[in-house]
């Protein structure tokens, strides 16, 4: 067979709390006593700082009893090096993945290339064999989405997308009192999140801020929410308008430079950032550029950036419920506020801030001329592990107990994955047209009043 490669870019806690508990913690608890007699041959395409770290090294400390690394691919020798070491698998490494996966024969293939290139991996890991561990957002736009629907189909492998957002505890329990009633039926949504100005410089500072690697942040941050909210009131979009603009970065800035570290403005630039005084930074990305062009510290200012930083949707639910939602990507606050109405009251939550409490208020109002009851809160303890405890609780259900039962439905396949991103797409086209977009006809998928199950 002929061998491919690729360039950089084409390849590149109350009762209800104690539900999401029993759900999360028993079976895994019996299931551990079970030695597993064979691991899960697994391989990693993309070694950028997620891969190298929550799908590497991370996976391989707190899975290695369930899960056996086969084989890492990266088209840069020198970043697949330093890699190699970081993760500490001793397995073979690769800069062909054809060859790798031909050689190797994994059984689970984990995506954390470039959003660009998702789909090639993603279809030519199913077409050799390999169900696919995708880092989300499952591609960038309607095309390359409808492929991957196709592969799916004819290759018959499963595609899971790594919505952690979903697994939080106290997200679990609002999507368990929104599924057991507590509110009626869900009419109107209000999402706004906020992120700081450090977060979106390191997003512009990537190839993020270039909407042909990265969509736009209506694709690659906002996939986040918008399969948060598809899920909590499991309905799936309609139709989207929206409004977007940059502000602050791109052309709009006051001056540019070849990067951080080569700049002749680092005294009066609000975002410079010496990339060379974080050790593992250095040695995964500068040491390793001249091999394929990659500068992970590019100036905010650059003429490439044409991803907004300012963004406002309205979105229209099969099921007549309405979401209102924004991304304020410049701000001084690192957090949300979000908010669901329906026929019988609303539950509120608000997140963010330093320090954060060591537990979620979720506020509910009853509709009061109808039920008679008062004002409560439910307080949910937070716990530890990356992207507030969920990722502990998401991981176990991939790498050591598949199995596991999930009654809130939390693992998320394609077309959660699609339908999450088909709301930035159409987002960003509203904004281009100046119209409202049809989520329907952007690819096969129908959308439904009620989210059928994966």
């Amino acid at each position: 067979m002929e061998k491919k490669s690729y360039t950089r870019n084409e390849f590149i806690r109350t009762a209800g709390a104690a539900m999401g508990g029993a759900m999360l913690a028993s079976p895994l608890i019996s299931y551990a006593k079970k030695k597993q007699a064979n691991k899960t041959r697994i391989a990693l395409v993309g070694t950028g700082v997620r891969g190298v770290s929550m799908y590497g090294r991370n996976l391989l400390r707190d899975y290695g009893d369930y899960v056996e690394m086969v084989g890492i691919c990266d088209i840069n020798p020198g970043r697949l090096r330093y890699a190699s070491e970081f993760i500490g698998a001793g397995c073979p490494t690769y800069t062909d993945f054809d060859q790798m996966l031909n050689e190797q024969q994994p059984e689970t293939l984990i995506v954390t290339t470039e959003d660009s290139v998702h789909h090639k991996q993603i279809i030519r890991g199913m077409e050799l064999g390999c169900n696919i561990i995708s880092e989300k957002p499952i591609t960038i736009d309607e095309y390359k989405a409808q492929a991957i629907l196709d592969a799916e189909k004819k290759y018959g492998k499963q595609v899971i997308v790594t919505f952690n957002y979903r697994y939080p505890p106290y997200r679990a329990k609002i999507k368990e009192l929104i599924m057991n009633g507590m509110i009626g039926d869900v009419t109107s949504v209000d999402f706004h999140w906020n992120i700081t100005h450090s977060h979106l410089m390191r997003y512009m500072q990537r190839w993020h801020g270039e909407r042909n690697r990265g969509g736009t942040l209506w694709v690659h941050k906002s996939t986040h929410h918008f399969d948060m909210v598809n899920w909590f009131i499991d309905s799936e979009p309609l139709q989207v308008q929206a409004y977007g603009t940059l502000e602050r970065f791109g052309r709009s800035g006051p001056f540019r430079g070849r990067n951080c570290r080569n700049c002749n403005f680092t005294d009066r630039c609000k975002y410079h950032w010496d990339i060379t005084q974080n050790d593992h930074m250095r040695r995964l990305y500068v040491e390793n550029e001249h091999y394929d062009g990659y500068i992970r510290d590019n100036c905010v200012f650059r003429e490439q950036i044409d991803a907004y930083d300012k963004h406002a949707a309205l979105v229209k639910y099969a099921n007549g419920a309405f979401l209102n939602y924004s991304l304020t990507a410049d701000t001084e606050h690192e957090g949300y506020w979000l908010a669901f109405d329906g026929t019988e009251g609303r539950l509120e939550v608000r997140s963010g801030g330093w320090p954060e409490k060591d537990h979620a208020d979720v506020v509910f109002m009853p509709n009061r001329r109808y039920s008679g009851e008062n004002e409560r809160v439910i307080q949910i303890e937070r716990v530890s592990g990356g992207h507030w405890g969920g990722d502990p609780i998401m991981n176990d259900k991939l790498f050591k107990d598949p199995d596991m039962p999930d009654p809130l439905g939390q693992q998320a396949g394609t077309r959660d994955g699609v339908m999450s991103i088909l709301i930035g797409i159409a987002a960003r086209k509203s904004v281009e047209t100046g119209k409202a977009v049809d989520i329907e006809g952007l690819t096969e998928l129908k959308p439904m009043a009620k989210r059928p199950k994966v």
